[in-house]
């Protein structure tokens, strides 16, 4: 029964998270609220740290330049919200990524062959960082996982390369933080530790909402 309450109350709290308003499409500040994904909800500008305070770096070598597909329209309330932070960054398979903040590796696999197009059959790494919150690095190419269980990696630590593996529309890193975990497969959205939480970047861009899509990001530091 807690269990259930906990639940519950992370799934309103996503649903707190946006606004209902959907007459515009802006990825700019709108007040209090903004759209940084046209096809996403309205979201509280408060729940964002700017970028230059961010505990983040961009998931990927310094050098890359990757373009954002999706963020914010990750949004679905029959899911309870889980994965509205989450961002997808179109990138060629086998693209160096890095740990986007210092943690310890607490699940990896990496067994799965790109364009496989199976859902759940995608291999990742997941991070645990100081404050419990875990780092997801998805759909990498297989055999690409550079670290093991128990690792401890430091911010900007490369950590695997990106790939095609699982349900995707295409070579792509889905790279999201949630609350708690890991939260693995078939239960990457069990609540209430599945829950995303907003992001921003280190020297990628003033937005005050964090990334957005149809922009490419180069990471420089």
């Amino acid at each position: 029964m807690m269990w259930l309450k906990i639940s519950l109350a992370c799934a309103l709290l996503a649903t707190a998270s946006v606004r209902s308003d959907t007459r515009t499409n802006d990825a700019v500040s709108l007040g209090g609220t903004c759209r940084p994904d046209p096809d996403g909800p309205l979201v509280e500008r408060s729940l964002f740290a700017a970028s230059a305070r961010s505990a983040y770096v961009l998931p990927f070598a310094r050098g890359v330049v990757s373009l954002v597909w999706r963020t914010t329209s990750h949004f679905a309330r029959g899911n309870g919200g889980v994965g509205l932070f989450a961002i997808d960054f179109a990138m060629p398979i086998g693209t160096p990524l890095v740990a986007a903040r210092a943690g310890v590796v607490v699940a990896t696999r990496d067994t799965f062959v790109d364009g496989n197009d199976h859902d759940l059959e995608e291999n990742y790494v997941m991070v645990r960082h100081a404050d419990g919150t875990v780092a997801r690095y998805i759909h990498l190419t297989q055999r690409g996982v550079l670290v093991v269980v128990g690792d401890s990696v430091r911010q900007g630590q490369p950590i695997a390369r990106s790939g095609n593996t699982g349900q995707t529309g295409g070579a792509h890193l889905h790279f999201d933080v949630q609350r708690c975990g890991p939260n693995l497969p078939p239960a990457y959205n069990a609540l209430p530790c599945g829950m995303t939480v907003p992001l921003t970047f280190r020297g990628a861009g003033g937005n005050p909402c964090g990334l957005v899509p149809g922009q490419r990001y180069l990471r420089r530091d």
